[in-house]
């Protein structure tokens, strides 16, 4: 998970390598009481990164988008290791619904093949459905929607943009 840069109305954007993390087991390390307190303490970050923008754009900022690439996904359901990842996934959203409400001003998921489609409509019918509406997934880079939203900029290298900033990989397996 890294802060790449700005969107083009100043929300912070983040880049994740999600399916990565999915399909790698990584899940059954820790209770899912520890993985929440992870994920709050790691979304208590966003606000940093929101501050700092709202503090560089003299306007409040409140949101930032959310770019989960799902590169890893098949194997992910071909291991069966998604399965054991869904209530962790459940438990996750209810956190975020719940604390930190309208957090995301998007959600895209990309680079996720079509079999995950069926995966993302198990997930969806337990997140709040102005969340859900805000999610959108791609099969692959979509380039063009990215350059929508943010700057050539504050879009990974390789994913066809120029940032810099280093994004390692998000799971040892």
């Amino acid at each position: 998970r890294v802060f790449t840069g700005r969107s083009h109305t100043g929300e912070p954007v983040l880049f994740e390598r999600l399916g990565e993390f999915l399909g790698s087991g990584n899940h059954v390390h820790f209770s899912e009481e520890e993985w929440i307190r992870f994920y709050i303490w790691d979304l208590e970050r966003h606000f940093v990164e929101m501050r700092e923008a709202a503090r560089l754009s003299g306007k409040p900022i409140t949101q930032f988008f959310f770019l989960g690439d799902g590169h890893g996904i098949v194997t992910a359901i071909l291991n069966r290791r998604i399965w054991g990842v869904v209530p962790l996934l459940k438990a996750l959203g209810k956190s975020v619904e719940e604390f930190y409400p309208e957090i995301a001003a998007r959600i895209i998921l990309f680079r996720v093949p079509k079999v995950a489609t069926m995966f993302y409509r198990a997930v969806r019918a337990f997140l709040d459905p102005v969340t859900a509406s805000k999610i959108s997934l791609c099969s692959g880079v979509p380039l063009e929607e990215f350059l929508k939203i943010m700057p050539l900029d504050a879009i990974p290298a390789e994913y066809g943009g120029t940032c810099q900033v280093p994004y390692p990989p998000s799971a040892k397996k």
